[in-house]
């Protein structure tokens, strides 16, 4: 005689089936799921750290800076600087935050925005930006970054050639201090 599975066999069977595989269906949608949120994640990192590395070389390696419209919450600034996206020689580079909260990179060969005369080219850093802030102290510039979609951005720099400045002008201040010390040493 012959051995057959039974029907309630077969039933059993098929239902362990179903379960396993629910239970594989549901731990392939979480890893779906935890690489969705790693991916986005990791673009907004990326972001920040473009958005870091552009800051960095242009504050960095500027010549001048001006901060031509100061508001509560942003600034529109404009400096001159090295470091160019487009090789153009020392290019005129402004931040801005639009009404569209994105903020945006013009570099131009001129400092004002001059659409007919002028080459520029414009970037966007990044958006939903609340705060763009400068702030400068005797050459040392401190840039805060506010947004939505990415941890704030404090940045903190002292460009070599204004920070060489600046240690000249203490050095002589100094020299100045020892030198009338020194006088009133003698005078005594």
């Amino acid at each position: 005689m012959k051995r057959a599975f039974t029907l309630v066999e077969l039933m059993i069977s098929v239902i362990l089936l179903s379960i396993i595989v629910t239970f594989l269906y549901q731990a392939v949608a979480q890893l779906q799921n935890s690489n969705q949120k790693l991916i986005k994640s990791t673009n907004k990192t990326l972001e920040r750290e473009d958005l870091l590395k552009v800051l960095y070389n242009d504050f960095i390696n500027l010549t001048s800076l001006d901060i031509i419209d100061k508001s509560d919450d942003t600034d529109v600034i404009v400096l001159q600087s090295t470091n160019s996206f487009y090789k153009m020689s020392m290019p005129y580079v402004r931040y801005m935050v639009d009404n569209d909260a994105v903020l945006r990179r013009i570099e131009s060969s001129g400092s004002e925005l001059d659409y007919e005369n002028s080459f520029f080219r414009f970037d966007t850093l990044a958006r939903d930006v609340k705060m763009l802030k400068v702030y400068e102290k005797e050459g040392h510039y401190f840039i805060y970054v506010k947004s939505d979609n990415m941890q704030d951005i404090y940045l903190d720099i002292i460009p070599p050639a204004l920070g060489s400045q600046n240690k000249e002008n203490n050095t002589t201040q100094g020299k100045e201090v020892d030198s009338q010390k020194k006088k009133e040493g003698e005078a005594s």
